[in-house]
């Protein structure tokens, strides 16, 4: 679940959980800056040769799928707050390190030719 994928559903929220906008809001909040933390800690671990960036890649996207089970079951603002904000932070090495990946994969003078197409990806 992206960072603002409920954003449509916030009216529901508020009614479910007897809450206000800006509290119903809290949760896409802190996915950002959970998306935000995570490559403070996992780009490091990324570029030790322990770890590597592919069991860093499976590792933290298996959490971030997981913890949308309990995300879609939670019954109250404070759980969904936090497994949000734990979902960024599981969810941010994909974007934060992808870049990183397609350095280790391509050719340097083809580099900017393979971030562009990674960037557009996304699109």
């Amino acid at each position: 679940m992206g960072s603002a994928v409920y954003t449509p559903g916030i009216e529901e929220l508020m009614h479910d959980f007897g809450i206000g906008r800006v509290v119903a809001t809290l949760p896409l909040t802190l996915f950002v800056i959970g998306y935000g933390v995570g490559p403070l800690v996992f780009s490091p671990m990324s570029e030790n040769a322990i770890f590597g960036r592919t069991s860093i890649y499976i590792i933290t996207l298996f959490l971030f799928v997981i913890l949308q089970i309990p995300t879609a079951l939670v019954n109250n603002i404070a759980g969904l707050c936090i497994l949000r904000f734990l979902g960024g932070f599981f969810a941010s090495p994909c974007l934060a390190t992808g870049g990183a990946s397609v350095a280790d994969v391509v050719k340097f003078w083809n580099l900017p030719v393979g971030l562009a197409a990674w960037s557009l990806g996304a699109v």
